[in-house]
């Protein structure tokens, strides 16, 4: 179960401050906010030096932003597109094979009915362990096991797969996904997704599509509004692909 947690806006400024836990009074550099106003549900409460806080109820967003990173992570833009495409919902059963930091097994735990996650890496394991603490998941099983040995789970309706060498799992895959299942890979080079889809010919795993999502944030002040000089570009190929 989570631990109650907030999140401090400050009034003017609108600087936002994520609060672990409320037994304790929460310091800033703008005052101390007190314990017991913490633990209000929402509204407006004032710190030691006179400054205004707005108190609101954390999101899921709120406390997955917080989460502890370990391996690169995989990106809003990435995994917002898997859900879509996938189609995954509350009755779902999803198998996550190279859990990293977890932020997409997590963000499928908040909609699906249960996830299982494949870790080879003892640390990564370790961190995936301490964010499923801090985010209340109680849906989501870690595995510190290998996916290239198998995969234990039957009649799944998503298996994702954010490995070096997805080609080496695909018999295990077709296994465990049920009928009409998606697989969504996630591969950073170009040369792994060739391998990839190579090694798909003869199997039950179709190739449905491969995409490189792109994103561009944009400045908006008063007298403001242009894109970006940056923008974040690059982070992998997604290739979707169903048990036929």
């Amino acid at each position: 179960m989570r631990m109650i947690q907030k999140i401090l806006v400050h009034c003017k400024l609108g600087k936002r401050f994520f609060v672990k836990d409320v037994d304790d009074d929460f310091h800033t550099a703008y005052g101390t906010i007190n314990k017991t106003d913490l633990k209000m549900n929402t509204g407006v409460v004032e710190s030691t030096k006179g400054e205004k806080f707005l108190v609101l109820e954390p999101q899921f967003g709120d406390i997955l932003a917080e989460i502890q990173r370990g391996p690169q992570v995989m990106i809003a833009k990435d995994i917002g597109w898997i859900l879509v495409k996938t189609g995954v919902n509350k009755n779902s059963r999803v198998v996550d094979a190279g859990g990293g930091s977890g932020m997409l097994c997590f963000s499928l735990a908040n909609i699906c009915r249960e996830v299982f996650v494949y870790e080879v890496n003892k640390e990564h394991w370790t961190i995936l362990e301490k964010n499923k603490k801090l985010l209340g998941l109680d849906n989501v099983t870690l595995k510190l096991a290998n996916v290239h040995d198998g995969i234990s789970e039957r009649e799944v309706d998503l298996v994702t797969l954010d490995l070096p060498e997805p080609w080496r799992c695909i018999g295990h895959v077709a296994q465990a996904l049920k009928l009409g299942g998606f697989l969504v890979v996630y591969l950073p080079n170009i040369l792994q997704v060739k391998e990839f889809i190579d090694s798909l010919r003869g199997s039950q795993i179709r190739m449905l599509a491969m995409v490189e999502l792109l994103e561009r944030q944009w400045k908006v002040e008063e007298r403001i509004m242009r894109p970006e000089f940056e923008m974040l570009g690059h982070t992998g190929f997604l290739v979707l692909c169903r048990r036929m």
